[in-house]
C-alpha cells in the first residue's frame, strides 16, 4: 500500500494537471467559440454563391433566353475530367496533438482510402504536422507541405493553399483532388469525411423557369459562369479548411473536459485512499496510547 506522503504527492500532481487541463478546456471552448463564427459566415457566403451558380446555369438551360436565341452549354477547365490521369488528395489534420481521436480517424480513412486507389498515382498534400509526419515515414511523400497553420485559419494562406491547387489541376499535373478533413456538425460531434473538390460538378437543378425565375446577365452567362466558377472552388475550399478548424477545437475541448472530469475523479479517490490511511494511522496511534495505560495500571 502506498504511504501517506506518496499519496499527498499524488493529489498535488493531479491537483495541478487538472488545473492544466482546465485551462485549456476553457481556451480550446473560446477558439471554438470563435471558429464557429467565422464558419457560420463561410457556410452563409457559399450558399450566396450557389444561389448565384445556380441562377447562371438555370439561365443557361433555358431553351429560350433574349431574342430568342439559343443558349450554349456552359463549359469551364475547373469541370473538364481527365480519366486515368493522376491524383491529388489533401488531409487535414492537425499540428499539435491532446485533441483525442480527431487525428487517428482522419488518418486511419485516409490511409484506407490511399490502399483502395494505391494503382493510381497520388499527389499527396499535407496541412497539418501529424498527417505529414504519419504518411512521409509510411513512403508517403509530400507533394506539398502547409505545416504552420496551427488551426488559426488565415484567409490569404487558404487561399493560396487553393490557387496552388487549382494551378495542378489546370496544368494538367493532376486530374482529380479529394480532400481528406472532419466536417463539423456540432461542438460535440464532427464527422471523418472524403469529398471530392475538383473537377467541379455543376448543373441546373431545374429547366423549367417561370417569368419570376428568369434573369438577364452582360455581358453574358458564359462571362459570369468563367469568373464565378473559380470564386466559388475557393470558397468552397476555405469552408472546409474552417470545418477542418472547427472540428479540431470541438475536439480539443472534448478531450480537456475528459480529462479534467478523470482528474476529478482520480483526486476522489486519493483523497478517500488518503483519509482511509489517516483513520488507520489514528486509530493506531489511539491503540498504542490505550494499551500503554493499561500496561502502566
Amino acid at each position: 500500500m502506498a504511504s501517506l506522503r506518496q499519496i499527498r504527492s499524488s493529489l498535488r500532481s493531479v491537483k495541478n494537471t487538472k488545473q492544466i487541463m482546465r485551462a485549456m478546456q476553457l481556451v480550446s471552448a473560446s477558439k471554438l467559440k470563435r471558429a464557429q463564427g467565422r464558419l457560420m459566415q463561410a457556410r452563409m457566403v457559399l450558399e450566396f454563391l450557389d444561389g448565384l451558380l445556380e441562377r447562371v446555369l438555370e439561365t443557361a438551360g433555358h431553351p429560350e433566353r433574349q431574342r430568342g436565341t439559343v443558349t450554349p452549354g456552359l463549359d469551364h477547365p475547373l469541370c473538364a475530367r481527365r480519366e486515368g490521369a493522376e491524383s491529388a488528395v489533401v488531409i487535414f489534420t492537425s499540428d499539435t496533438g491532446l485533441c483525442g481521436s480527431y487525428n487517428t480517424n482522419l488518418l486511419h480513412l485516409a490511409d484506407a482510402h490511399l490502399r483502395r486507389d494505391s494503382a493510381r498515382p497520388t499527389h499527396l498534400v499535407y496541412i497539418g504536422k501529424k498527417g505529414h509526419r504519419y504518411f512521409t515515414k509510411r513512403g508517403f511523400p509530400a507533394a506539398e507541405s502547409f505545416l504552420d497553420l496551427a488551426g488559426r485559419p488565415d484567409p490569404a494562406k487558404a487561399e493560396a493553399i487553393g490557387r496552388s491547387l487549382i494551378q495542378r489541376f489546370l496544368s494538367g499535373q493532376v486530374g482529380s483532388v479529394d480532400l481528406i478533413y472532419s466536417r463539423f456538425m456540432s461542438s460535440m460531434t464532427y464527422q471523418p469525411t472524403i469529398q471530392r473538390w475538383l473537377p467541379v460538378e455543376v448543373s441546373p437543378q431545374s429547366t423549367v423557369h417561370s417569368p419570376q425565375q428568369e434573369y438577364i446577365f452582360e455581358p453574358s452567362p458564359e462571362r459570369v459562369f468563367g469568373d464565378l466558377l473559380p470564386r466559388w472552388a475557393l470558397a468552397k475550399f476555405q469552408l472546409i479548411l474552417l470545418e477542418a478548424f472547427t472540428s479540431e477545437h470541438s475536439a480539443r475541448m472534448i478531450a480537456m473536459k475528459n480529462a479534467t472530469d478523470n482528474a476529478e475523479k482520480l483526486i476522489t479517490d486519493l483523497t478517500m485512499q488518503r483519509n482511509k490511511i489517516r483513520q488507520a494511522s489514528i486509530t493506531k496511534e489511539i491503540s498504542e496510547i490505550v494499551g500503554t495505560a493499561e500496561a502502566l495500571k
